[in-house]
């Protein structure tokens, strides 16, 4: 699929069949790629792990469900505003502009590579770490609640951005919604549909993704 000329994509976000390589280096380049598999096998075991000290250190049942509801909510947040300021942050510079290939742009000129369909883990527990200590500085002891419902949000968000992409929308009709929503990004306005997981954020600051022609019905 090819934008058309009033599509609102740059020139370096220009979607384009196959792959490329990132790095010279080889312990770089597999960095750089990372499974789906990878991130449930390391993101599952933490959610665990925040929910069972949760409860390890005596947080009340009511509790935990609204620190957990409230991490999950300021997750869709997060994830709004990460994409919009951060992925798609306008570079000036040729050195701001490799570091933006590299965060995001390759991602848009490769949307159908597969093996960088997700975060690589390395970044994202970097930001994981960094995230953990100052919800710690804010919330104490319900960090690990809070936590376990923000990682959910993340876990989600991975999962369907991978999903987006390589498979079919499924016959929801919600659903279908977002898939729509992600695939117009990419190929008709990449400064509408920042919201992955959840279109909440864009219809709050107006930058909803409408798509052309009406979902069709099942």
């Amino acid at each position: 699929m090819k934008p058309s000329k009033t599509d609102r994509i740059p020139e370096h976000m220009a979607p384009q069949k196959g792959d490329i390589r990132l790095f010279k280096n080889p312990l770089l380049e597999r960095l750089s790629k990372i499974s789906p598999v990878t991130v449930l096998a390391v993101y599952l075991p933490i959610i665990i792990f925040f929910v069972w000290k949760s409860f390890a250190i005596g947080i009340p049942v009511g509790t935990f469900i609204v620190l957990f509801i409230a991490g999950l909510a300021f997750w869709t947040l997060f994830e709004y505003f990460f994409h919009r300021y951060v992925f798609h942050f306008k570079p000036k510079g040729e050195v701001q502009k490799r570091i933006s290939f590299l965060f995001h742009g390759v991602h848009h000129q490769y949307p159908n590579d597969k093996k960088r369909l997700v975060m690589p883990i390395t970044l994202s527990l970097a930001v994981a770490v960094l995230l953990l200590s100052l919800t710690w500085l804010l919330y104490g002891t319900w960090t690990w609640a809070y936590s376990a419902g923000f990682t959910v949000g993340y876990l989600a968000y991975d999962m369907t951005h991978y999903s987006i992409h390589y498979f079919k929308p499924p016959n929801i009709q919600w659903l279908k919604r977002v898939w729509k929503s992600h695939i117009d990004h990419h190929y008709r306005d990449s400064t509408k549909g920042y919201g992955v997981s959840s279109a909440f954020w864009d219809r709050v600051f107006g930058t909803l993704q409408k798509p052309k022609k009406p979902l069709k019905t099942a």
